[in-house]
């Protein structure tokens, strides 16, 4: 039996968008104040990329960004940001690498993707698709920002007991700061 939460990866979509806008709020490329023109789509190449609803909104904030799910004001953001700001940030936030769990047979999830540097790869990878990450990541990333910016390692087992009471615990362990305090107020 595998377990979902580690053991597969999947292309969350939509819930990686708090993470792009985290990254381009700590980089000062946006504010909830800044604005975009949302005309509905947004081409790269010969992609065409479109939000979920397939309406375009005009003149929308960070902020109605965020409250309305819009791929294209994340495409606008990720551009803002820059390819290689962008991966650092998923990296910075664990992506493509393993929580270290303590979970058997954990898997880093998959970004390699962006190493093409393709243009609709990294305005796809915005708002949660053609990457993929397990269940476990998404947790920890998203309890960063609730956390003041600071990511912890995530684990299932506080304390083991063994036959003769000798215990072994396991306690918080931080491992690094990903954005500011300051911008994971302002995101939350």
């Amino acid at each position: 039996f595998l377990n979902p939460a580690a053991e597969f990866s999947y292309e969350l979509g939509s819930v990686m968008k708090p993470i792009t806008m985290a990254a381009a709020l700590e980089e000062k490329r946006v504010t909830p104040e800044s604005t975009y023109n949302d005309t509905g789509e947004v081409r790269i190449g010969s992609f065409t990329i479109r939000n979920f609803d397939g309406n375009a909104y005009q003149t929308q904030t960070m902020t109605q960004v965020l409250e309305k799910s819009l791929n294209t004001g994340l495409v606008h953001v990720a551009r803002l940001l820059g390819k290689q700001k962008q991966e650092e940030y998923l990296r910075r936030f664990g992506f493509g690498e393993r929580t270290g769990i303590d979970l058997p047979g954990e898997v880093a999830g998959d970004i390699s993707n962006l190493k093409h540097g393709r243009d609709s790869d990294f305005a796809t990878a915005s708002f949660g698709q053609g990457i993929a990450v397990t269940p476990i990541q998404l947790a920890m990333a998203t309890a960063a920002i609730a956390n003041k910016g600071v990511m912890m390692r995530p684990y299932v087992v506080e304390k083991i007991r063994d036959d003769s009471g000798n215990e072994t615990v396991r306690s918080p362990e931080m491992m690094r700061s990903v954005i500011s305090p300051e911008t994971a107020e302002t995101l939350t």
